[in-house]
Formats: structure tokens, sequence, C-alpha cells
């Protein structure tokens, strides 16, 4: 028969040697992380007009679907768009880890603009999710620009070159500013998924993709100006609702195809 397994030594609680300079340090850090942690705003929302089973039956994507949600969310409360950050894994490659998705497009902006004013179409909302589509396909395959146009200019910095133009214009501050920061998972092992803001006005949204719903994690710094984070979640759950309805009016579901 098999051994029975050895007992494990019980725990004991580590004790380093430090020098008063670094115990200092060690505790203005702890100091620091504490005073962050009370001051991230955190909310949830359960998601239920929008899931993977509606996705599929209608013939689009649940992830685009939801980032446009994000959008639109972030629109009413502020009034306009801000640079978006999206995770994407390149796993798929032996040393993958991933890639930046920026979901904010002109076909994006212009579809939340004609739903605002009630005159979205089909074509419009299409080109909305076909950007993304094509975004997110890009990215996975190691198409993607940002993360190599970072490796270039961690070469120059390395080489002890000058920062090139790019990298000093105003433009590239913008864009990877990340205002908006997000990341979803399909895993049924979690129950909630969190990823917080990179900037300190920004705001982070976490997104759990199932069959019957999304579960979301919102998050945002107290007193930084950026929404609250009850008020995100509750936005986001109600342009879900939003992109829904336009995707039932404007997107005819497909048919089913016979298996004979």
């Amino acid at each position: 028969g098999r051994r029975p397994a050895a007992r494990a030594a019980p725990p004991r609680r580590l004790r380093f040697d430090v020098s008063p300079e670094l115990g200092a340090k060690v505790e203005a850090a702890r100091a620091c992380a504490a005073a962050e942690a009370a001051a991230l705003d955190l909310d949830t929302a359960t998601v239920r007009s929008v899931s993977a089973s509606w996705a599929k039956g209608r013939g689009v994507s649940l992830d685009g679907v939801v980032q446009l949600s994000f959008q639109l969310a972030h629109r009413r409360l502020t009034g306009g768009l801000s640079s978006t950050y999206e995770a994407c894994s390149t796993q798929s490659f032996s040393h993958g880890r991933t890639e930046v998705i920026r979901p904010v497009t002109r076909e994006s902006a212009a579809l939340l603009q004609r739903l605002e004013e009630g005159d979205a179409d089909a074509a419009a909302l299409r080109a909305a999710l076909d950007a993304q589509r094509r975004l997110v396909a890009d990215c996975q395959r190691g198409h993607g620009h940002e993360r190599h146009l970072l490796a270039l200019l961690v070469q120059a910095e390395e080489a002890g070159m000058p920062t090139p133009g790019l990298f000093r214009d105003s433009g590239w501050a913008t864009v990877t500013a990340s205002l908006v920061s997000t990341s979803g998972l399909r895993s049924p092992a979690l129950g909630w998924f969190a990823f917080g803001p990179v900037a300190r006005q920004g705001v982070g949204l976490g997104y759990l993709l199932s069959p019957d719903g999304v579960a979301l994690c919102a998050t945002s710094f107290r007193g930084s100006g950026a929404p609250r984070a009850a008020d995100l979640a509750a936005a986001v759950d109600e342009a879900c609702t939003t992109l829904r309805g336009a995707v039932e009016t404007l997107i005819p579901a497909p048919q089913p195809t016979s298996k004979l």
C-alpha cells in the first residue's frame, strides 16, 4: 500500500536582521502600501443583460459588446472618451505574455455618438464590433504594435541614445496614459476578478465572462477626480442594457443551420 504522507513541520515566523536604515525604508513602504489600499474604491456588479450564451445566439463577440459598454459608460460619466487599455494574452507563443489592445477606435467613437443621439444603424454597430474583433485577432497573432514600440524605447535607453521623437510626442503620452484600464477572463473557477487603475485619475475594470452574465469589478482612487466605483459599475450595467438593445434591434439573429 501507499505510505502515509509525512507530516509537515509547523510554520514558523521568519525574522530578518536588517539595518536601521533598511528597516525605516521597509516601514515607509508598508505605510505607503496601506495608504494606497485605503484609498482604493471598489464595487461590483453582476450584469445579466449580456452573457456568453446571449452573444453566441446573436452572432456577436461578448468581449466586443462589453468593451463598447465600458466606453459608453465612461462617456456618460465624464462627457468623453479616454485612452483605454485591454490586456491581450499572447501565451500561444513560447515566450508570450501580453499585448495591448486599444479598444477606442474611430468606429467605436462614431457608434457611441450615434447611440446617444438615437440614430445608430446596423452598419455603425457592425463596424465598431468588427474593428474590435480585428484588433483582438491582430494582437493575439503577435501583430500588435505597442509592446514592439516599448521594446524599441527600452533599447534606445539602454544604448544611451536620445529619446526618439515618437516617444516625446504628446500623442504617445496621451495614448499610453490608459485612464481606463481593463482586463477580462473566462474561468468557471473564479467568482470575481479585479483589475486596478494604472493612473491616479483613472479607473480599472476587471470582468469575468460567463454563459449567464458578466461579473464586473470596478475600481478607482478616492479623491482623484475619477468616477466613483459604484457609479462606474452601475453605468456599465446600464450601458450593457443599451448595447443589448442595439444589437437585438439592429442585427438580425443568425438562422440555425441544419446538420443533415
